[in-house]
């Protein structure tokens, strides 16, 4: 019997029909069809010319930047969506209005290795990736002109991504995008009439509950959501209450290592290395927004992309499940790793 779940942090409804399911061996990702030539891949160790200039890396002991002896690497993406040049300006245009398209746009180069991707990094190369990216939110969020970073990264063709070499990036906006504003607004409005943050209350019900846990550890949970938008999404959330990524200490940045290992690795078995969007919601920065921090609560959702978004899901903001979260987390958990 089908059965439609209230989304709460994005203010929409999953209907879950399973009638319409696979079951999870039988979803299979063909393998990429071109990885590229690797003496030819921008990305590869050694052609640190044909990327712009690094604005952030971690380096073995002497080398000097835009040369090999790097881990990671974060440079101006080449054919950026948005440029840090000029005023940000707004101007009106009869009915329309339009901004000056000022913003970031940044690729973080993951690892020196070719063919290596996240589900088999190490905790210590996963740890570089999130230390890479507090980095940039904390430099990026000095520009005033910022109101909202994106952290995303796309694995596979079918989650958006077009170079093989393992890489994330980060776009930084001088808008706050409105699934942003939706999701700041019920937690607000949830907080205003609890006194309590939801994604708290909702990490205590799961843990109460113990139905939809793929795997946690000291600091972090990782869970496939209650009204999920896609099959086998997984959310990583700190157990501590804190509303910016940037907040993350040394501790929690190697637990959050551990687990995003571990949950990468479940998904790339029982999947069978499906495509999927990896990406962090965090507080909006040089914002008005009074005491965001208090009732916001920073997290990492995981969206595999075993199923495609057609014309009901973009005509209704709705979406059509066909696993439910409960029967996703006890695959997922079981997986041998």
């Amino acid at each position: 019997m089908p059965e439609i779940r209230y989304n709460f942090l994005k203010d929409t409804y999953v209907i879950f029909s399973t009638e319409r399911a696979k079951r999870p061996h039988d979803y299979f990702r063909e393998p990429e069809a071109e990885i590229g030539i690797v003496e030819k891949c921008p990305f590869e160790y050694g052609n640190e010319s044909k990327t712009p200039p690094e604005v952030f890396a971690v380096r073995e002991n002497g080398s000097l930047p835009d040369t090999p002896g790097w881990k990671i690497r974060v440079v101006p993406n080449k054919y950026p969506a948005l440029k840090p040049e000029g005023n940000f300006l707004e101007k009106q245009e009869g009915l329309f209005k339009k901004f000056t398209g000022y913003g970031y746009h940044e690729i973080i180069i993951e690892t020196p290795d070719h063919f290596k991707q996240i589900y088999n990094f190490s905790v210590e190369e996963i740890k570089l990736l999130f230390v890479a990216v507090k980095n940039r939110f904390n430099e990026i969020s000095k520009d005033k002109n910022i109101k909202y970073i994106q952290y995303f990264k796309n694995y596979g063709k079918e989650a958006g991504c077009s170079l093989f070499h393992s890489h994330s990036q980060i776009i930084a906006v001088p808008l706050i995008p409105k699934e942003i504003t939706t999701k700041l607004h019920q937690l607000k409005e949830f907080h205003k009439k609890s006194k309590s943050c939801y994604i708290c209350e909702e990490i205590n019900f799961e843990l109460k509950e113990n139905k939809r846990i793929v795997y946690e550890n000291e600091y972090f949970i990782a869970y496939c959501p209650y009204a999920s938008i896609f099959p086998f999404e997984i959310r990583i959330i700190p157990k501590r209450h804190t509303g910016s990524f940037e907040n993350i200490d040394d501790i929690e940045i190697i637990y959050l290592s551990e687990i995003t290992k571990i949950i990468t690795q479940k998904l790339y078995k029982t999947l069978n290395n499906p495509a999927f969007n990896m990406t962090l919601y965090t507080s909006p920065v040089n914002t008005d927004i009074e005491h965001v921090d208090k009732f916001n609560h920073w997290y990492i959702e995981i969206l595999p992309r075993v199923n495609i978004i057609a014309g009901f899901e973009l005509g209704t903001g709705w979406c059509i499940n066909t696993t439910y979260p409960e029967d996703a987390s006890k695959f997922l958990k079981e997986s041998d790793i």
